[in-house]
């Protein structure tokens, strides 16, 4: 817990906005995968967006929402081969940031099993690649090293959508 909250602090550093932090309880949206953890109707509306680049009601189309989410997930253990856990969940933080070139866009840290996407810089190439990570940390026990990992992970973000 206290690695999660030093995270929190740290982030908005990393993402360049020091408003970023979630100072007051959040709202969350359930998919069968994700946990997503959002501040405003209108971060989860911009993420799913940037998903699937159609915009639709979030509020009256979860079960739209959760599958795109879903879907990805499902399409990048297709490409590794691996499976999530039924157990598994990966916490996915929403934030809001400023598009810069220079600020990730989003990271997985496998310490908290959580992932942090920048609301602003998201798409679903970015959305894949972090998933790959959790997908790959949850897999191997102890995880593979990080250059391991890139090298699988661009293996996902050649392959995303190749056959479709």
């Amino acid at each position: 817990m206290k690695r999660l909250l030093l995270l929190l602090i740290i982030l908005p550093i990393l993402f360049g906005n020091p408003n970023l932090a979630f100072s007051q309880p959040g709202k969350i949206f359930r998919t069968k995968y994700t946990t997503i953890h959002y501040m405003e109707e209108k971060d989860i509306d911009d993420f799913i967006w940037r998903l699937g680049g159609q915009r639709f009601e979030f509020t009256y189309d979860f079960y739209l929402a959760s599958s795109r989410v879903d879907r990805i997930i499902e399409r990048v253990e297709a490409i590794l081969d691996m499976r999530l856990k039924k157990t598994d969940n990966i916490d996915v933080y929403l934030l809001r940031a400023p598009a810069n070139p220079d600020k990730p866009a989003a990271l997985y840290e496998y310490k908290t099993k959580a992932m942090y996407v920048s609301i602003d810089n998201s798409s679903e190439g970015v959305f894949a690649h972090e998933v790959a990570h959790a997908v790959i940390n949850r897999y191997f026990s102890p995880p593979p090293p990080s250059k391991i990992q890139e090298i699988l992970t661009q293996y996902v973000d050649k392959y995303l959508w190749s056959d479709y």
